[in-house]
């Protein structure tokens, strides 16, 4: 019984610790006559919230934050192009009506191509 118990409570941790995702996306036209590049950021909730950037869906970068920060910033290579990820946190406090405050974490993350902002992302 104690293994079962153990077991349940494991699984149910790592549920907690793997959490949900979003994901949001944009596009991106490299140059003339070039297809559009789908850029997506997802947002993988957990003990630290990770990031990751994927380009016409290959995985080009993920990042997270800091346990002593509020901003990242990542660079990688994409098509001989270069590709930034940088990302800020912002905390915010609520006051329930009954009086429990909340704090709440906002993330706005910029994805960068070339040195020029393709488009921001707000989790």
């Amino acid at each position: 019984m104690k293994t079962v118990s153990a077991n349940l409570i494991l699984l149910i941790t790592l549920i907690f610790m793997t959490g949900c995702s979003s994901s949001q996306s944009t596009m991106y036209k490299p140059g003339d006559g070039e297809e559009g590049w789908k850029i997506d950021v997802t947002k993988k909730d957990g003990l630290t919230e990770e990031f990751i950037c994927k380009i016409n869906g290959t995985n080009v970068m993920s990042a997270s934050f800091p346990f002593l920060g509020d901003n990242f910033e990542k660079t990688a290579k994409y098509k001989g192009k270069k590709v930034v990820m940088n990302g800020y946190k912002s905390t915010g406090t609520t006051v329930g009506a009954d009086g429990k405050v909340q704090n709440k974490n906002t993330f706005q993350i910029r994805v960068f191509i070339d040195d020029q902002l393709v488009d921001k992302f707000d989790f």
